[in-house]
């Protein structure tokens, strides 16, 4: 009964299929028996079907190992491609990285730069309308916002080693070259001002004197008038005396109005001259007496003193006026200069923004250091899976 038990285990089919054990003869059985143990005909075709099995039987027993790419190898010399490969993923990274590093560090430079030329554009046309009314303090302005912008845009252009600037690529050629004839112009400009330093100071110090001189003048100008109308003087005296006064303030006016943003007025040129001559008559006329004019001489002292008080701050003022008047051509250059920088100062602004914010937009990392850092971490992560997988395989192998 126990070898019966045991056949009964090994080959039970489903309930229905087969005869009772317990009531079958020996010789059912025996025959039950062989057709359980008879091959399968199906099981015999899937099971020699794949011949990949075998392959990857007798590499498993070779100790070879399939990876992607790296193809079928043993897990050892897997180990040392993927190190290989590990390490030269590393050194591209750290190449990319150095190249990235340099480029963001000669754009920001570049953008520094740009910055810096734009500032000194401004700083020039400033300066140069300080230089042009005598002010000491602004030449030096000139002179080194000039040189700097100069500098700065060629360096741009061509490179410049002591600015450790690099020079930028044809793209920006075009723009370049429309800003270098502006800056090229304006450092001419710049240094016709600087030429005329000593006229504009001259200048600029005559002027102020003037004004301040011309107060004065008023002031005794009235006091003369005051006296003659006291006195009832002739008519023509008491209108000779009141027009003192008026040239007084047209003496003023005139050399203020000297200077204007189109240049040298003519016609406060003019007018300066003019006035002068004519308050040296009236007041010489009204002292001495005058035919033409139709004066006589002063008799009372204290409108001789007021008098000759007027014609000595008068020539005091005519020195100062003949400083103005005897550098006209010097004055007309230094004009001409400062109205074209002024003209030129807002397009070179404009240019030179335009470009900073090209500049600006390569400041970050382009596009080829970004499909390299991107494309980087595909061989890295694979290598660091994989070698210790290869390492699991090699000490099974020793085991």
């Amino acid at each position: 009964m126990a070898m019966l038990d045991r056949f009964q285990g090994l080959f039970q089919k489903k309930a229905g299929d087969e005869p009772d054990l317990y009531q079958a003869t020996d010789q059912q059985v025996a025959e039950l028996a062989a057709a359980r143990l008879a091959p399968d005909p199906a099981g015999e075709a899937f099971s020699a079907s794949p011949m990949v099995d075998d392959e990857d039987d007798a590499a498993n027993q070779a100790g070879l190992v399939s990876l992607p790419l790296l193809g079928r190898r043993t897990a050892e010399q897997h180990q040392r491609s993927l190190a290989v490969l590990f390490t030269f993923a590393l050194v591209v990274l750290g190449s990319v990285t150095l190249f990235a590093l340099s480029q963001t560090d000669k754009v920001g430079k570049q953008v520094a730069a740009t910055g810096q030329a734009l500032m000194q554009s401004q700083r020039l046309a400033k300066s140069v309308s300080q230089a042009m009314i005598g002010s000491a303090s602004a030449f030096p302005e000139v002179r080194d916002s000039s040189d700097v912008m100069a500098r700065t845009v060629r360096g741009l252009k061509q490179g410049d080693v002591e600015l450790d600037l690099a020079s930028l690529g044809p793209e920006y050629a075009g723009e370049l070259d429309e800003l270098l004839p502006k800056v090229d112009l304006a450092e001419r400009n710049a240094s016709a001002v600087l030429a005329q330093q000593n006229i504009l100071t001259q200048v600029g110090t005559a002027l102020r004197t003037i004004n301040r001189q011309s107060s004065d003048l008023l002031e005794i100008a009235e006091t003369v008038s005051s006296l003659k109308l006291q006195q009832n003087a002739p008519a023509s005296e008491i209108s000779a005396s009141g027009q003192l006064v008026m040239l007084t303030q047209r003496i003023g006016k005139s050399a203020n109005e000297f200077l204007t943003m189109e240049g040298v007025s003519p016609e406060a040129v003019f007018l300066l001259g003019k006035d002068l001559n004519t308050f040296k008559e009236i007041t010489e006329g009204l002292l001495k007496g005058s035919d033409e004019l139709r004066l006589r001489a002063a008799s009372d002292p204290q409108i001789r003193e007021r008098l000759e008080a007027l014609l000595k701050l008068y020539e005091e003022t005519r020195v100062e006026a003949g400083a103005i008047l005897g550098n006209l051509q010097g004055l007309v250059s230094a004009r001409e200069a400062q109205a074209s920088i002024i003209g030129d100062s807002e397009p070179l602004r404009l240019g030179l923004q335009k470009l900073q914010g090209d500049l600006s937009l390569r400041s970050g990392l382009g596009g080829g250091e970004l499909i390299a850092l991107a494309l980087w971490p595909l061989s890295p992560c694979c290598a660091p899976s994989a070698l210790p997988w290869c390492s699991c395989r090699t000490a099974a192998r020793a085991r």
